[in-house]
């Protein structure tokens, strides 16, 4: 072969930590025009499909097979537009019907530094708005010397170390997809799940689309890490039930279908009453600590933290009388809700109007690992 036929794709690229997940971020300007082209870019770019992803940059967890593409925006009051795309690992596809809550805060950090928006001390506050979701996120990023800050006193669990802080406020979360804080009108509902039988859920719109399960309908304590994934009963039963919330969302028309048109949402999360547990670090838990226990299954797998989207749904649900989140959190004095997941325990502030969500704030920290270029084939 000649050497032109030796050539690969390359494009400007940077490599950023969101909170406890990665993706590969892109100025839109950089990638072509014509948005039919992204998803080929990007399965290449993560090494999709395979599960090692070997010949890309994607880690084989959902976690680290993301794309988030960025650009100023000529919307009033809005600094950046960011559409972020969940890029699946054993199927070749792209997924853009949700957002990702940890990615999310690292998009302030990126924009300072790319010159997108004008660094101001000793705090620059990053005004986002979410493709995916129609939806704005505030954030407010620490900046020295022209650049967002990586080093400080803020440890987020599933995280190594400290970083520094990034405030982020997820403003009227409800309604991302479906218009509507409860897509179904109801609460909770009773799901008739072929092959298992009847699973109380609620189905909520918040962030992101998320269906709450209790553990107890899945035969389990809740406080499962990994050894969940090779139980390939309890995640079928999981499979089902998001298959059939994916119905009530509308987007699928038979739940079988949400394994390959609908596979980032709605997101599924596993709840129990507070207790204690291991967590993925091998740290010990107390229930005393926490509100409420949660997992979360994000395309097929456990996640081994919490999507930060999910911990706004899952604060405002707890908020809400009638759902079954807040059956077992009860009466939370105050807007904190302390959620233990599978690295540790991270709290949530809900700034609600009766059963109104206004906004959801939490905390991250972000970091830029590699900046150039990224190849493909």
């Amino acid at each position: 072969m000649s050497a032109s036929d030796q050539k690969q794709r390359r494009f400007p690229c940077v490599y950023m930590r969101g909170g406890t997940s990665k993706a590969v971020f892109f100025h839109q300007e950089d990638l072509p025009e014509n948005e039919e082209e992204w998803p080929e870019i990007f399965m290449k770019v993560m090494g999709t499909p395979d599960v090692k992803q070997i010949d890309g940059m994607g880690g084989t967890v959902s976690s680290t097979s993301k794309i988030a593409v960025i650009k100023k925006s000529d919307r009033p009051g809005i600094d950046v537009d960011y559409t972020f795309r969940q890029v699946d690992i054993k199927i070749p596809r792209v997924d853009g019907s949700a957002n990702c809550g940890n990615i999310s805060s690292a998009v302030g950090p990126y924009a300072i530094d790319e010159g997108l928006v004008e660094a101001v001390e000793p705090v620059t506050i990053v005004r986002v708005y979410n493709t995916n979701t129609d939806k704005v996120i505030e954030e407010h990023v620490r900046v020295k010397d022209g650049h967002a800050c990586m080093y400080g006193d803020e440890e987020i669990q599933g995280v190594p170390g400290t970083g520094s802080r990034i405030d982020m406020y997820f403003e009227d979360p409800s309604g991302s997809r479906s218009g509507k804080l409860f897509p179904t009108g109801a609460k909770q509902e009773v799901f008739d799940v072929p092959g298992y039988g009847a699973a109380t859920v609620t189905v909520i719109d918040c962030s992101n689309p998320v269906v709450f399960i209790k553990s107890s309908d899945l035969g389990i304590k809740g406080t499962e890490l990994t050894e969940l994934n090779s139980n390939k009963d309890v995640m079928e039963h999981i499979e089902r039930i998001r298959g059939m919330a994916a119905v009530k969302f509308g987007f699928v028309e038979d739940f079988m279908e949400a394994r390959t048109k609908a596979t980032s949402a709605p997101k599924v999360s596993i709840i129990s009453e507070a207790q204690d547990y291991v967590n993925m670090d091998g740290a010990d838990v107390s229930g005393e600590k926490m509100d409420i226990c949660v997992r979360a299954i994000s395309v097929g797998q456990l996640h081994k933290a919490y999507p930060m989207t999910v911990a706004v749904a899952t604060g405002a649900a707890a908020k809400i009388p009638g759902t079954i989140v807040n059956e077992i959190v009860k009466d939370v004095p105050g807007d904190i809700i302390r959620l233990g997941h599978s690295s540790g325990v991270t709290e949530v502030d809900m700034k609600m109007d009766g059963e109104k969500v206004l906004k959801g704030g939490v905390t991250r920290t972000a970091r830029r690992i590699m900046d150039g270029y990224v190849y493909i084939r």
